[in-house]
């Protein structure tokens, strides 16, 4: 076997070991699994850098898209060539993105120096450009979020790691994996244990912080704590309501509905998209539920389609409606999918129907005044956006919301991803946050990030718990780039500075 061959499978198996380590959450095989493209980058031209990042990245989009072969298939109908075609599309993009990303990274990177201190501070720089260039993929990609990749996102799993994002979101995760990856791939080349213990320290580092942050918190709180009933009826969403299976779903939602109002809710909440139909107030199965439960004061907060009178425009909404059957609020999708729910220039994939639809963006979606205060939505990937929920928080928000649904993608691990970003939403934001997902793992979460209930059944589920409302502002929340800002400006201070100083010692050191 060729050298070039053996390099490229090695990079090719990096990248599918990096998208294990982001699909099955693994903390300890993200630590890992960049430390051979950071070691063959420094044995290699810079011509030769783009072609190593490509396979990597490449790699990585081959595990990390291989759901979509059979999903998109499923789901739109149009045969396994139509999936394999986005398949490798996506992959291919990520190829290109980490062949970008290794290029830029060769004309930083200083391969000989006698200083220990400047090779640490070069990888420092190293892992800043990573991670700046992370933050700008994923505000590129906020409508993509099948395609979102964050390196350090396993570090979610884990209930002290997490803690750091309440102070530089999770591009603080991202820089202290890139970091470790590349002191243990120093190691590794030059077999010095001054760098395996650079890599041990800053994960010691992060626990401690993170152990620190974990005790030291403790909520503001906002009124009284109070009861949330979630529901999923857990139907697959291409099944359609018809006459001869309207009235078995219809049960369905009525024994759920009273399930939950025998546990004397404050709320009963459904997930995205619960009634797949456009609301109106009378609406038989609405009333039904909203009379099952009417002897209490429950408010349902339930997924349906809203079309606008005014524009005619068709929203992906959640209404908040009491035991009188009225509208006390209004919250619509602000975050389409692109290419799903809105047109990626003329061209939609026909998700629920082989017509397809489109929506239209919710504009200026404050969060919803409740009893217990200010309730922040997120629609399904608006989970997957730091910017929504800091954005309503900001605005006021108390706790948060998230529906979802999860039946386009139950036998894949992206059901998992929802639950660990609402996870980051409550830690980054210090929120409580209650998640409804259909065919997926319906959730209650503190603004610790400890996870109170969590239950994933194949029928219907039902989840119940509190939720503390409170007036809490994290580091992130108030100043949600000053840790990408504090990054460029240690890269633009090495480049300028440092590493000129660095190549001018050497120099001088060798004559």
């Amino acid at each position: 076997m060729g050298k070039n061959l053996k390099i490229s499978i090695v990079l090719l198996f990096s990248g599918l070991a990096l998208s294990f380590a982001n699909t099955h959450l693994s903390i300890l095989i993200v630590c890992l699994s960049i430390v051979p493209l950071f070691v063959l980058l420094n044995e290699s031209s810079k011509r030769r850098s783009a072609s190593m990042g490509f396979l990597f990245g490449l790699g990585i989009g081959l595990g990390l898209f291989f759901w979509m072969i059979k999903g998109i298939n499923h789901y739109t109908g149009n045969g396994f060539l139509y999936g394999i075609f986005v398949y490798l599309i996506s992959s291919i993009f990520l190829g290109l993105y980490f062949s970008l990303v290794s290029f830029i990274t060769s004309t930083i990177y200083i391969k000989n120096t006698k200083s220990s201190n400047s090779l640490f501070l070069n990888r420092f720089c190293i892992a800043a450009v990573w991670t700046v260039l992370e933050s700008c993929l994923a505000f590129a990609l906020e409508s993509f979020p099948l395609h979102y990749f964050r390196i350090g996102f396993p570090f979610v799993t884990n209930i002290y790691f997490v803690q750091l994002s309440s102070m530089g979101g999770l591009a603080l995760l991202s820089f202290f994996t890139v970091l470790i990856n590349l002191c243990l791939a120093e190691f590794y080349m030059q077999k010095k244990k001054l760098y395996l213990i650079y890599s041990l320290s800053i994960l010691s580092l992060m626990f401690v912080i993170g152990s620190i942050c974990y005790y030291s918190y403790s909520p503001v709180l906002a009124g009284k704590s109070f009861k949330v009933a979630i529901v999923s009826d857990n139907t697959n969403p291409e099944t359609k309501w018809n006459s001869e299976n309207g009235n078995a779903f219809a049960n369905k939602y009525f024994q759920l509905c009273k399930d939950a109002t025998d546990l004397q809710p404050d709320f009963i909440i459904w997930p995205e998209t619960a009634l797949p139909w456009t609301y109106t107030p009378d609406d038989d199965l609405l009333k039904e539920i909203i009379r099952i439960s009417n002897t209490q004061n429950i408010t349902h907060v339930i997924g349906i389609n809203n079309e606008s009178s005014v524009d005619k425009a068709l929203y992906n909404s959640v209404f908040y409606i009491d035991k009188h059957n009225k509208v006390n609020g209004i919250y619509s999708k602000q975050i389409l999918l692109k290419g799903i729910e809105e047109p990626l220039g003329k061209y939609l994939v026909p998700f629920l129907s082989q017509e397809g639809f489109v929506l239209s963006k919710g504009k200026n979606q404050k969060p919803v005044q409740t009893n217990f205060g200010k309730a922040g939505n997120l629609i399904c990937n608006e989970v997957v956006s730091e910017n929504c929920g800091l954005e309503q928080v900001k605005n006021g928000a108390n706790f948060l919301f998230n529906f979802s649904n999860d039946g386009w993608f139950k036998d894949n691990y992206i059901s998992d991803l929802h639950l660990y970003y609402a996870r980051l939403q409550a830690v980054e934001n210090r929120k409580d946050i209650a998640v409804a997902n259909n065919c997926g793992i319906n959730a209650i979460i503190n603004s610790s990030g400890s996870i109170i209930s969590e239950k994933k059944d194949t029928s219907t589920t039902l989840v119940f718990g509190s939720i503390q409302p409170n007036n809490n502002l994290s580091l992130f929340t108030k100043y949600p780039f000053l840790f990408n800002i504090l990054l460029i400006l240690f890269i633009l201070f090495y480049l300028t500075y440092l590493k000129p100083k660095t190549i001018r010692t050497d120099i001088n050191e060798k004559f």
